[in-house]
C-alpha cells in the first residue's frame, strides 16, 4: 500500500500535465447540469417498467414458442 502511495504521488505530483488535467477535470466536473433526484426517480422508474414489459413479452413469446414446438412434436410435454 505504501508503495501504491508513492507511485501516485510520483506520477501526480511529479508531472505538471497531470497536475494541470486534474484541475481542468475538476472545473469541468463544476460545469456539468446535474439532473435533479426527481428526474433520476423518474427515469429509474421508466427503465424498470419497460424492463418488466420486456420480460413479459419475451415470456409470452417463449411460451407461444414451447406450445408450438410441443403441438409439432419437437417437444415432449
Amino acid at each position: 500500500m505504501l508503495l501504491g502511495s508513492v507511485a501516485v504521488y510520483w506520477f501526480v505530483g511529479s508531472n505538471r500535465r497531470t497536475v494541470d488535467f486534474l484541475i481542468n477535470t475538476d472545473g469541468e466536473m463544476r460545469k456539468v447540469n446535474w439532473s435533479t433526484k426527481k428526474e433520476i426517480i423518474g427515469s429509474t422508474q421508466v427503465v424498470i417498467v419497460a424492463a418488466f414489459i420486456i420480460a413479459a413479452f419475451l415470456f409470452l413469446i417463449d411460451i407461444s414458442f414451447q406450445q408450438f414446438f410441443q403441438f409439432i412434436g419437437v417437444l415432449e410435454s
